[in-house]
């Protein structure tokens, strides 16, 4: 079996694992009669909007993918920008910390035809887009509601903990991508410190961070040359995460209630997800629905907050892990049968290296 294969089968198991200690935790403490009940009751148009708005998160960061692709002049479609979203997705939910997301669609975009230095470059443009986004709107929705936050008791320590390790990962990239002098800097010292426990172990770091430094170097111009693209993306980006964040509102709805006005429900699901995200754990399972019960349970009624956790997590999470799932399957079996029938020539429906040459000229100004 391929190790690649290996390694998502270890990490899926894992993930199955936590989804029935979750499940345990959920249901220990609520009856689960009640909370199908509860679920069956819920109007079933604000459940379809919800799902609707997933779909509109996917397609936002197809979107970006696309429209950094197509900066290297490959022809590519929005369904192939699609298919990227939902590798990342799937890849992101079932390996510890999101680390597999952004290799598998590199994986796949090389597969039809990109080279793995645009791949990376328009991902990282993509990246810190997101990442600059999801920060913002988290310390936004802190400043906004922070004298709830304030009131979780330890709850609270979870959360600046994960707001702040956002903000320092989105300054270290923005670090490395504008000043590589300051972010090879602190790599030289970090080096220094390992070395005095394994010279081995400094090398191969060493050897990392100058690859990496290398090619975030390489993005800067990509970045300076393309400013108003870059604003485009944040804008698409923010439309992105508003409509994920817009899922528990949504069920907030399905359930009849409206006490409580959109802002407010955005305000804590942006601080929410920023807290959880930086978890090494697939999916942020467990935290995510723990953490989800302790922050809003201010808004809903602890008679239908099993309820509204399990939907709304159910709508932004668990429903889209299967599809991404069922998708990415259906991408890697037909890709290896374009592949055979092609004699080993990479699939170019989705740009492929007829974009090559100019995407060659882009990368070098002219």
């Amino acid at each position: 079996m391929n190790s690649k294969w290996k390694v998502v089968l270890k990490n899926g198991g894992f993930f199955i694992l936590l989804i029935i200690i979750t499940a345990y935790i959920v249901f220990k403490d609520n009856d689960v009669h009640d909370i199908i009940k509860a679920v069956s009751q819920a109007d079933f148009r604000y459940i379809a909007l919800g799902i609707g708005a997933m779909w509109i998160f996917l397609y936002c960061e197809a979107y970006n993918i696309v429209r950094a692709l197509r900066l290297f002049g490959y022809k590519i479609k929005l369904r192939c920008g699609l298919k990227y979203a939902l590798t990342g997705f799937f890849f992101s939910s079932v390996t510890p910390s999101a680390s597999g997301g952004q290799p598998m669609q590199i994986y796949h975009m090389y597969r039809d035809g990109i080279e793995v230095s645009h791949g990376t470059l328009a991902l990282l443009f993509e990246l810190l887009s997101f990442v600059t986004v999801t920060v913002l709107l988290a310390v936004a929705g802190l400043a906004f509601q922070h004298e709830l936050i304030f009131s979780l008791g330890n709850v609270k320590y979870l959360l600046l903990l994960g707001v702040g390790l956002n903000v320092t990962v989105a300054v270290l990239l923005i670090f490395a991508i504008f000043s590589p002098k300051a972010i090879g800097f602190l790599a030289s010292a970090l080096i220094r410190a390992v070395s005095a426990f394994s010279r081995e172990k400094a090398e191969s770091l060493r050897e990392m961070t100058e690859r990496q430094l290398a090619e975030y170097g390489q993005s800067a111009g990509y970045f300076k040359k393309n400013k108003l693209i870059f604003v485009k993306t944040l804008v698409t980006t923010t439309v992105q995460m508003f409509s994920m964040y817009a899922v528990p509102y949504l069920v907030y709805r399905a359930f009849g209630f409206d006490d409580f006005h959109l802002l407010e429900v955005l305000s804590l699901q942006a601080v929410l997800y920023v807290s959880v995200s930086a978890l090494p754990l697939p999916g942020a399972l467990g935290v995510s629905e723990s953490t989800f019960m302790v922050l809003f349970r201010t808004l809903f009624p602890s008679s239908v907050l099993g309820s509204a956790m399990i939907l709304s997590r159910g709508i932004s999470f668990y429903l889209f892990v299967l599809i991404s799932g069922l998708f990415v399957a259906g991408f890697t079996l037909t890709g290896k049968k374009k592949k055979e029938k092609k004699h080993g020539l990479h699939n170019i429906n989705c740009g492929g290296r007829q974009g090559y040459r100019q995407s060659s000229q882009a990368l070098s100004g002219e």
